[in-house]
């Protein structure tokens, strides 16, 4: 009965924050390194759901994602006019990854990443409209204990927790990798289900002042 117990508390979904760098690869530029080291990103994991906060000039996002509701929301918060949220359910997802086909080649080639061993990933990600495809490494971990719907609306049945991702890029003119790798993680068991559900200050983007849309780009005359 005792180790019972100690199997179910072990085995109890992770719960806390992950800290993220991002640096660049293939280049020198002192201002693409600042730019970059400006984009540390906190996300708060529970299971199946994580909230990233994220702030930029002039705007502050919140973005949300619940794989207990296969559930994706974007929270705009901009001065002088308050905040706004894109939401995509299970079915607009569905129907936007049905464009996307994932490939994921797992290797068994490891490093241990903020404390925690993690699995090289090969994915190749193929835009099915353009037949375009992107290569793209992840580096993840199973020892979180992350719920198994957590990557459903990024890197859908990909097992385990996403800790570094690798993309090539072109920036300026230069050819790079950008490099998003976790630095710290802490266990918090005060995280709160409610955490993962949008502000209720927070009205639908489709009531915002179309002068804003046309900030965010989404106004009719953007559209071409």
């Amino acid at each position: 009965m005792f180790f019972g117990v100690v199997t179910t508390f072990a085995q109890k979904p992770f719960a806390g924050t992950i800290t993220f760098e991002t640096t660049a690869e293939g280049t020198d530029d002192p201002n693409i390194a600042a730019q970059l080291s400006e984009l540390t990103q906190e996300v708060i994991v529970m299971g199946n759901n994580t909230r990233t906060n994220m702030s930029q000039p002039g705007i502050d996002v919140i973005n949300i994602s619940n794989g207990d509701y296969n559930l994706k929301t974007m929270v705009l918060d901009i001065p002088g006019y308050g905040k706004y949220y894109i939401e995509n359910d299970a079915e607009k997802l569905q129907e936007a990854l049905k464009k996307v086909k994932f490939d994921y080649k797992y290797t068994d080639e490891t490093k241990s990443i903020a404390g925690y061993n993690c699995k090289k990933v090969n994915v190749t990600e193929t835009n099915l409209e353009s037949d375009e495809e992107t290569a793209i490494v992840l580096w993840v971990t199973e020892e979180l204990m992350t719920g198994p719907n957590i990557n459903f609306g990024t890197y859908p049945d990909l097992k385990g927790y996403v800790m570094c991702t690798e993309v090539k890029k072109a920036i300026e003119g230069n050819d790079m990798t950008i490099v998003v790798t976790a630095t710290k993680v802490t266990p918090n068991k005060k995280v709160k289900p409610t955490t993962f559900l949008r502000p209720s200050d927070a009205k639908p983007i489709e009531e915002a002042p179309e002068e804003l849309k046309k900030m965010l780009r989404m106004g009719e005359d953007e559209k071409e």
